[in-house]
């Protein structure tokens, strides 16, 4: 009951919740991903099987004060005064795992969700509502005044990459693209974290992390895919085209191409370094989250919250790569070093590389929330979409 709360926690001296390992102690009971109770301190030195080191010298060792302010800063003393008030290990070995789902759960299941959605079950049988959208080239060709000409494509539900041809036709990349930019969005709506933000937030954040999360996609899905020369290849169109239109400016054309060349460099170097570190589905989970929960957005509501979650999302890449690589010393370091490389190329430029040609002039973010919102005219039917003020972008 609330008399409970009088009891101070014998480890560190904050109120108590009740009992937690056979001592009172605090529990920090709360949404917060970083809690920093005793119990839940505990509880995670034991199951990980900590080994601290306390880092105070001379007389100091081993003899850091552990209370309300200063439990975080030596967990070696921490853990060694738990132990003193007879915290019992066997308790925690033994107790049932979390009953609440967590990040770390929920980056899985988005994973799961966004891959099985897009690839399906497998090749047989009837028509379940998770296979891949028929044309996703089409779904966002419908944002395009051009399309009566966008052609329905046939999909693939295998597994092993998503362009089932070697052929580097601009169809395919236009089908891989969409495909791909699908794979985000639906990603991020199955982060349930995510969705406790209002959806103002929710907006702002897919914003200003689409570009960094199709890419990380197109990294990992795109190996049967020759994607230097699709690049190199829509670099010399656009070079091309604009030698056509325009007969002045030629210097100022000439210092933009250099810049999408070096931006198309940037995206081959980071797919190599991706396939070099090969990170497994946690790893690409994490990565995203990463790049999602950006509290240095503009314009957030909460910026509390997304920090957080940031946060826990790269702990959990730390203890993931520290038990699953231990003799990858520098893995971790490596994986979140990919991430500033994603935003050295502009939203522009990936988009102007991988969705011109099937959005035309519409504004990205647009497709983007209808994407979110549902509201995409997935089905095969072209004629499915009654909205005609698609012609006009915002």
């Amino acid at each position: 009951g609330d008399r409970l709360l009088d009891i101070p926690c014998k480890v560190c001296g904050d109120r108590s919740s009740g009992k937690h390992y056979g001592i009172f102690s605090c529990d920090g009971k709360s949404w917060n991903i970083l809690t920093d109770s005793c119990s839940g301190f505990f509880k995670r030195s034991i199951h990980r099987a900590r080994v601290y080191t306390c880092k105070a010298q001379g007389d100091l060792k081993n003899c850091c004060p552990v209370d309300k302010t200063h439990r975080n800063q030596c967990r070696a003393c921490r853990l060694h005064k738990c132990f003193a008030a007879n915290m019992n290990k066997d308790a925690v070995q033994h107790e049932r795992g979390p009953r609440k789902p967590r990040l770390k759960d929920s980056l899985m299941a988005a994973e799961r969700s966004s891959v099985h959605h897009h690839f399906g079950g497998g090749g047989g049988g009837g028509g379940g509502g998770g296979g891949v959208p028929i044309s996703a080239a089409g779904c966002l060709g419908n944002h395009n005044n051009n399309n009566s000409t966008q052609q329905h494509l046939t999909t693939s539900s295998s597994s092993s990459g998503l362009v089932t041809s070697t052929t580097s036709s601009s169809t395919s990349s236009a089908e891989t693209s969409a495909r791909l930019l699908f794979m985000a969005v639906r990603w991020v709506r199955w982060l349930t974290p995510f969705q406790t933000l209002s959806r103002a937030d929710q907006q702002l954040l897919l914003q200003e992390s689409w570009k960094e999360l199709f890419l990380l996609y197109l990294a990992q899905w795109s190996s049967p895919w020759d994607l230097g020369a699709i690049l190199t290849q829509r670099l010399m169109n656009r070079q091309q085209q604009q030698q056509q239109q325009q007969h002045g400016g030629m210097r100022m054309m000439q210092a933009d191409d250099l810049l999408l060349a070096t931006e198309i460099k940037t995206i081959q170097e980071l797919m190599s370094r991706y396939r070099q570190l090969s990170p497994d589905g946690s790893e690409c989970g994490c990565l995203k989250a990463i790049a999602v929960f950006k509290p240095e957005t503009g314009g957030l509501s909460e910026v509390r919250p997304v920090e957080l979650m940031q946060d826990q999302a790269q702990c959990i890449l730390a203890d993931y790569v520290r038990h699953r690589y231990p003799r990858q010393l520098t893995r971790f370091g490596r994986l979140l070093l990919l991430l500033p490389c994603l935003r050295l190329v502009r939203s522009s430029t990936v988009e102007l590389l991988f969705f011109k040609d099937t959005l035309g002039e519409v504004a990205i973010n647009r497709v983007l929330d209808d994407i979110y919102s549902g509201d995409t005219g997935i089905h095969q039917n072209g004629n499915n979409n009654n909205n005609n003020n698609n012609n006009t972008s915002k």
